[in-house]
């Protein structure tokens, strides 16, 4: 059961967020997840995300694709969006009393999306999204993962009398036991602060790589970008990537769950998902977090931008496969 105000039988057709002017070769599903029961520690109220990133991500497409075609200003380049779809497939109907369920109803609704054809765009809600919804990529996929994490926090614990197995603390362990992500081939970037043992000896344990926030700073934005592409597309077939807001210095992200001090630039977020955004085959924004964002809805309108770069790097992406000769195409 999927809804788009309140529920509806997914059989109901999806609402169109950017219609394709002729038959789409690329489209990409937009799904709220409004669910902030996982957030134990943090402040709540990312369930209100996906309606007001709903609301930004329309008005962005209608005010800057006009015929089909839009101008990506950091690159100087027309975009074509003529062939590309955006669906909004509205929100998942939770059962918020019971935790287990939610977590088989967002997996449900992720799992639709991907069987119609669609690129997941999954909008949280708290962190506790990434499980359910990467466990639908991996149930429909034959072979390995790869998985990369956008965060200020590990989100790898793996049991506490306060949080229990499941909660926002604890998607990246979850994912760890499905069995076809391997620790190798997962990426932790932007870590910082401070953790626990229990948090960081988790992903000691299965291999997990890690770029912490010092690092990407030394590194800069691109060449972090492609070292978390290399180890998490070797010998997997599909990457997921999940961004949590709090990655971000929160005096430019302010609208999150947990404001961690210190973090990315959001020109740096900016720049490693548009170099990533080709190879991934499905996104989700976590803790977004509206109750805090300041008043010209600066976090919020951040992530529409980011969801308008992943959909235009994927666009572009795919319109040069298509005009390349058969022989030069990737096998």
């Amino acid at each position: 059961m999927i809804t788009n105000q309140s529920p509806i039988p997914y059989s109901l057709p999806p609402t169109p967020m950017l219609p394709a002017r002729v038959e789409p070769k690329i489209k990409f599903g937009y799904l709220g997840v409004p669910y902030d029961a996982a957030t134990s520690i943090g402040n709540p109220g990312a369930r209100f995300g996906p309606a007001a990133l709903r609301e930004q991500f329309r008005a962005l497409l209608a005010k800057r694709v006009v015929d089909g075609q839009v101008v990506d200003m950091d690159r100087g380049e027309m975009v074509d969006l003529s062939d590309v779809e955006v669906a909004d497939f509205g929100d998942v109907a939770l059962s918020f009393y019971d935790q287990h369920k939610a977590i088989d109803q967002v997996t449900a609704a992720t799992r639709a999306i991907i069987d119609a054809g669609h690129i997941p765009l999954i909008v949280g809600g708290d962190h506790g999204v990434t499980y359910p919804a990467f466990r639908a990529l991996h149930d429909a996929t034959r072979g390995n993962l790869g998985l990369i994490q956008l965060d200020a926090h590990c989100d790898m614990l793996d049991f506490s009398e306060k949080q229990g197995a499941i909660s926002g603390s604890s998607g990246m362990a979850r994912s760890l036991e499905l069995g076809r992500l391997l620790g190798k081939n997962m990426v932790q970037v932007g870590l910082r602060g401070y953790a626990t043992s229990q948090q960081w000896g988790v992903g000691v344990k299965y291999g997990v790589r890690r770029i912490l926030a010092p690092e990407f700073e030394e590194m800069g934005a691109i060449e972090a970008a492609k070292q978390s592409l290399a180890w998490a597309r070797a010998g997997t077939e599909k990457i997921y990537l999940t961004v949590d807001i709090d990655a971000l210095n929160p005096g430019e992200a302010p609208g999150t769950g947990w404001a961690e001090p210190g973090g990315l630039t959001v020109q740096q977020l900016i720049d490693f998902t548009r170099y990533l955004a080709p190879h991934v085959d499905a996104l989700d924004l976590a803790e977004l977090n509206p109750l805090f964002d300041s008043a010209s809805k600066q976090t919020t309108v951040m992530c529409a931008r980011l969801l308008f770069d992943f959909v235009t790097m994927k666009a572009r992406a795919a319109n040069s496969v298509s005009r390349k000769p058969k022989s030069q195409r990737k096998k």
